[in-house]
């Protein structure tokens, strides 16, 4: 399993679908890792587990939604 998280090299000049699949990528990971930090707020006031729990499900889902655009824009 040689590198399973960033599984091919990055490459310099992607084009323009590529800049667009990067910067969508990005703020995917950016927004997703907003939603666990509020997930983990409504987790640790005990406000709502339900709430906490399907936020945590949205944002994974996000990053992988997001590194998917990644893939098949910048094809990397």
């Amino acid at each position: 399993m040689p590198n399973l998280i960033w599984p091919r090299e990055t490459r310099a000049h992607v084009g323009a679908s590529g800049l667009i699949g990067r910067t969508v990528h990005w703020l995917g990971v950016a927004l997703a890792a907003t939603f666990l930090v509020i997930a983990l707020g409504f987790a640790a006031d005990g406000w709502s587990m339900s709430d906490a729990i399907w936020l945590s499900v949205i944002a994974v889902a996000m990053a992988l939604g997001a590194r998917g655009v990644r893939y098949v824009l910048a094809r990397e």
